[in-house]
């Protein structure tokens, strides 16, 4: 044999036995197994062969029991794992192969000591874990959770935080969501609110045109109270109105009653909140319900709803609510019964076989009886509100 089929045979050997000791669970365990082997062979070469080979009586009373006790040695190494081995083979035959399980981060001992109000042992579990798993989003969440609710640490929360908005691999909603919530901290313990403003404007600009900027510009819009700052500015005094401290001796306390709403001028504070927030949905909502309610003007009230209808990051759910809300104006308020009819089969088009196109089956079926219920209201000149920017525009 040839050096170099010694040396190609050596290398294969010693890749084979390094894949081996990779890929064992008792390193340990398995060297010794190999030690002892080196052992038992060159026992078996220099003292069993030389007296087997005089082939003589010291042959067959030495060298055989010498043989059989090598042998005996490697049973007992070899036949513990050589059982396991054959075991799991059959086990993978039968119920397929077994894949080793992907290496998780474990945050329970950290949830252990955040429990047990040890805050900074949880802190170091935290951090102990992220160094094997630097990008792991529920580990960076669990880091600034602590800072900001147990130890009311908001830089560490905000270090927490840009660090994993910072890494890249992330999806959009999971980066949203860590934004979110920093915000929320910083109004719940900073009570800052143009902070907390910006940061929900970062979402918008990192994510233009996206569901999470649709959420985050729905948070902005409702961000409307004063906050206390951190220049300790205090928030205005509320009104309370005063009330007769003899109400309950009064025979006719109907004066004492809530004032009727001034439809107008929630009219007009609707409309003006949306000519500073065009995407909240919620005013626009209120507005065309208002719109159908207190003055009859159902034409305006479904012009709103188109609007929050055509928008595009809006889930199913709103906009089958939506057209049910719109169906609902169009024949209680309305009295148009064909209008709520299309009303509710373009929520049956739009989501076939759901059971919202169900519900909507039903309805139809009786939509003439909530006919019973209308009520008609005189024509008021009303202000008009801005459209959502791009709506109506030729594609």
């Amino acid at each position: 044999m040839s050096v170099l089929a010694l040396v190609l045979m050596g290398l294969a050997v010693g890749a084979f036995l390094l894949r081996w000791y990779q890929r064992t669970e008792d390193r340990p365990g398995l060297l010794f197994s190999w030690a002892v082997t080196l052992a038992t062979a060159l026992f078996v070469v220099f003292v069993v062969g030389p007296v087997i080979a005089r082939f003589d009586w010291t042959a067959a009373f030495l060298g055989v029991p010498l043989a059989a006790f090598a042998g005996w040695v490697m049973a007992v190494v070899w036949a513990p794992r050589l059982v396991e081995w054959l075991g799991r083979k059959s086990t993978d035959v039968i119920f397929g192969a077994e894949t080793p399980p992907e290496p998780k981060p474990c945050y329970s001992v950290a949830e252990a000591h955040r429990k047990a109000g040890r805050y900074t042992a949880a802190i170091a579990e935290v951090r102990k874990q992220l160094e094997q798993f630097p990008n792991d989003f529920a580990g960076w969440m669990l880091l600034a959770e602590i800072h900001a609710d147990n130890l009311h640490d908001m830089d560490g929360a905000t270090a927490a935080v840009e660090q994993l908005v910072g890494q890249p691999g992330h999806a959009p909603k999971n980066v949203a969501y860590a934004l979110t919530c920093l915000a929320d901290w910083q109004l719940k313990y900073l009570r800052d609110l143009e902070m907390a403003k910006g940061t929900f404007q970062r979402i918008v600009d990192m994510f233009p045109d996206s569901p999470e900027a649709h959420f985050a510009l729905q948070r902005i819009a409702h961000l409307s109270y004063r906050s206390v700052g951190r220049d300790g500015t205090p928030p205005p005094p509320i009104h309370v109105p005063s009330t007769d401290g003899r109400l309950g001796l009064k025979t006719d306390s109907t004066e004492y009653g809530p004032v009727a709403p001034d439809s107008a001028a929630k009219a007009a504070e609707l409309v003006e909140q949306l000519e500073k927030h065009p995407y909240d949905n919620q005013t626009r909502e209120d507005l065309a319900v208002l719109y159908a309610e207190s003055f009859g003007r159902v034409d305006l009230a479904a012009e709103q709803l188109e609007q929050l209808i055509a928008q595009e990051h809006v889930s199913d759910k709103q906009v089958v609510r939506w057209l049910n809300l719109l169906a609902d104006l169009q024949a209680t308020r309305g009295g148009d019964l064909a209008a709520a009819r299309e009303a509710l089969q373009r929520i049956i088009d739009r989501f076939p076989g759901s059971p919202a196109a169900e519900q909507a089956h039903r309805r139809l079926a009786t939509l003439s009886l909530e006919l019973r219920g209308r009520q008609t209201k005189p024509s008021v000149p009303l202000p008009s509100p801005p459209e959502m920017p791009g709506h109506g525009n030729e594609p």
